[in-house]
């Protein structure tokens, strides 16, 4: 058994369910989770937690605090961060992920925690949903559970993202007529947001260097 205490709640955390999609490269990525948990000194009785872990678009990595990275994961945050670099320390070396917990309800339902994982997946096998995870861990460690969980995530994604950006010559020595060229399509962003007759030259330009699918959902949002 782990004598670490963060590692012994996470040694009795399980991962029922990962969504099928992995986390996108060039865009925000949603991942809905259910979090099940037994109660204390409540027989089959079971906390069940839902929310969403929005992940925003990775980046070749900047210094900074990585506590930083987490937004509304709670108090422990920062204890856990400390305790994952080492495991974690060449994924966050690399590349920078940055998650943002939304939405988080918790409600009690009456019936074991084995019982309620057995009902929520088969019910999302009959209805084909496939991009939610449900992990069952101790009530006082979903934060824990949460975030190992979205940092596994990132890991997972992390050979199709470093992939996407050495297409994109983003490691490359001439990185620097790739990094003009977005301080242009960023030009041409902001100037859309005003004036919507630079759409037509935005869409141009983004095909014309490769960058559309990059730029795709922000492009798509000016409409």
């Amino acid at each position: 058994m782990p004598t670490d205490p963060i590692a012994a709640l996470l040694a009795r955390t399980e991962v029922l369910r990962i969504p099928r999609r992995r986390l996108a490269t060039f865009g925000a990525t949603r991942i809905d989770y259910h979090l099940l948990s037994p109660i204390d000194g409540l027989a089959d009785r079971t906390r069940v937690r839902e929310g969403s872990v929005v992940s925003s678009r990775p980046a070749i990595l900047t210094p900074d605090v990585f506590k930083e990275r987490f937004e509304g994961f709670g108090d422990e945050a920062a204890e856990f961060a400390r305790w994952v670099s080492t495991s974690y320390r060449d994924l966050l070396r690399a590349l920078e992920y940055n998650f943002r917990n939304q939405g988080l309800a918790a409600r009690v339902v009456s019936s074991d925690p084995r019982l309620v994982a057995e009902k929520m997946l088969a019910d999302f096998d009959a209805r084909g949903v496939e991009d939610r995870a449900v992990i069952r861990c101790p009530d006082g460690a979903w934060t824990l559970a949460l975030m190992k969980f979205t940092l596994d995530e990132a890991a997972r994604s992390f050979p199709g993202h470093m992939q996407d950006l050495e297409r994109r010559g983003m490691f490359s020595p001439d990185r620097g007529l790739s990094e003009r060229r977005r301080v242009e399509v960023e030009a041409l962003l902001d100037r859309a947001r005003k004036d919507r007759s630079s759409l037509e030259e935005l869409g141009r330009k983004l095909r014309e260097y490769g960058l559309f699918e990059e730029y795709e959902d922000r492009f798509l949002s000016l409409f």
